[in-house]
């Protein structure tokens, strides 16, 4: 019983875990993830563009 009790507590907290630190809205690692992503596709893009305006 004491092993089910800390089994349950267990998957408990990694819920708790999981839900605050993955799908959380503002300081979670989905939009730190979303963040860096949106840097990574405007500096790509904007060296693309800059690459066709050199006429490369």
């Amino acid at each position: 019983m004491k092993n089910l009790i800390i089994i349950i507590g267990t998957i408990l907290l990694g819920v708790i875990i999981v839900d605050s630190l993955i799908l959380g809205d503002t300081n979670s690692l989905k939009s730190a993830a979303e963040g860096i992503m949106e840097k990574g596709t405007n500096t790509i893009s904007s060296a693309m563009d800059f690459d066709s305006m050199m006429g490369g």
